[in-house]
C-alpha cells in the first residue's frame, strides 16, 4: 500500500528557498505523513519555467521538518536554460523538466509534519513552477 502528497509552488528568483505549500486549488493541504508510512519511496519532480530571461538555473528541492529522519534531504532534479527571444520573431520562450527518482529510500515519521521546498541556483530564466509528489509506502 502506498500514499501521495502533490505540492506545488512558484519559485521566482533564483538563490531563494520557497516552501512548496499548495495543491492546485487547494491552498493548504496537510503535510503530515500519513500512519503507517515509513518511507518515501519515489518522487516525481516537475518544473516550468516562462524563459523570459535569458539564463541557465538548476533546480533542486529540499525535504525536510519533523517528519524527514537523518536530517534534510537535498535533491538535484533538473535544469533549464533560456535565451530572450527576439522582437518579431513568433518563438515563444519557455522550458520544462521532469525528472523521477524510483527508488528514493527516504525515512519517515508517520504523523509528523514534512517540509517540502524548492529552489533554483544559477543565472535567472524568470518565474517558475515547480510541482512534486512525493509516494510514501511501508
Amino acid at each position: 500500500m502506498s500514499r501521495t502528497i502533490t505540492v506545488n509552488g512558484d519559485v521566482n528568483s533564483v538563490d531563494t528557498r520557497v516552501l512548496l505549500t499548495k495543491q492546485g486549488s487547494v491552498s493548504a493541504p496537510s503535510l503530515v505523513v500519513p500512519a503507517g508510512m515509513k518511507k518515501i519511496k519515489k518522487i516525481i519532480c516537475s518544473s516550468a519555467a516562462d524563459g523570459l530571461a535569458a539564463g541557465s538555473i538548476v533546480n533542486f528541492i529540499r525535504l525536510g521538518g519533523s517528519a524527514v529522519l537523518n536530517g534534510e534531504q537535498s535533491l538535484f532534479f533538473g535544469s533549464s536554460d533560456s535565451q530572450t527571444v527576439q522582437a518579431g520573431s513568433d518563438a515563444a520562450p519557455d522550458s520544462g523538466s521532469l525528472f523521477v527518482i524510483e527508488d528514493a529510500d527516504i525515512d519517515v515519521s508517520p504523523s509528523d509534519t514534512i517540509s517540502i521546498a524548492g529552489e533554483s541556483a544559477g543565472a535567472d530564466v524568470g518565474d517558475s513552477t515547480f510541482c512534486i509528489t512525493l509516494i510514501y509506502g511501508k
